[in-house]
């Protein structure tokens, strides 16, 4: 089975190349699934949508949301 390359920012078009600036402002690093999902911009960009809307609203502390995501991956045994 093929795999999608995790892109580097100088290989993405100008769209993408934001989000990338965005999340190195922000954390330092562009998550590597992002930068896989890079290879289609469309997903990548509905995908960035929903996560910003996700974490960084509401009132539960952005934290919290991260503890969760590692914790639901951490009991369906997720290797990444």
């Amino acid at each position: 089975m093929g795999r999608l390359p995790a892109l580097e920012r100088d290989e993405v078009g100008p769209e993408v190349q934001t989000i990338y600036d965005t999340y190195l402002a922000e954390r330092g690093n562009v998550p590597n699934a992002f930068r896989t999902l890079a290879a289609i911009p469309d997903y990548l960009i509905t995908l960035i949508a929903h996560y910003r809307k996700v974490m960084f609203t509401g009132e539960i502390p952005f934290r919290t949301k991260e503890l969760v995501f590692l914790h639901v991956s951490r009991i369906n045994q997720s290797h990444y």
